[in-house]
């Protein structure tokens, strides 16, 4: 019933470790678009564990973000992170070429990248607490 939050949950620490890498190399651009990634799959991921489907009607994942923080299946509410995040990512993708706001220095950076270390524990939590409640006891 999980596995494809599972392997979802897999492929973010995969993206989580290449915006670390990007970081460490002062790829601030690729950093933030990594960033983005890992806050779109995670939201993705436990609403897919919590209704057993992926999230394909669109809703505002700023809105998901600040509803799931008020039903306190999320300890911080991360949407105003993402809200700055999707601006943020729009210029790291198309540079001049976008009206999005220019991107913040690198200790801002730094910040978004330790949310993001933050929110992939929280959706960790979160993916096991809900297999252990939904899965069939084991007596």
């Amino acid at each position: 019933m999980f596995e494809r939050a599972k392997n979802n949950l897999n492929f973010t620490k995969k993206k989580l470790k290449k915006a670390k890498e990007e970081f460490s190399k002062n790829e601030m651009a690729e950093t933030i678009h990594y960033i983005w990634v890992i806050f779109e799959n995670c939201i993705n991921i436990i609403k897919d564990a919590k209704n057993n489907k992926p999230l394909f009607e669109h809703k505002s994942k700023i809105d998901v973000f600040a509803l799931y923080h008020s039903l306190e299946y999320l300890k911080k509410d991360y949407s105003e992170t993402f809200a700055i995040l999707q601006k943020l990512r729009i210029r790291a993708d198309f540079g001049d070429y976008s009206d999005a706001p220019n991107l913040p220095n690198k200790e801002k950076i730094k910040e978004f990248l330790d949310i993001s270390i933050s929110l992939v524990k929280e959706t960790e939590n979160i993916l096991s607490y809900l297999e252990e409640i939904k899965s069939p006891s084991k007596t």
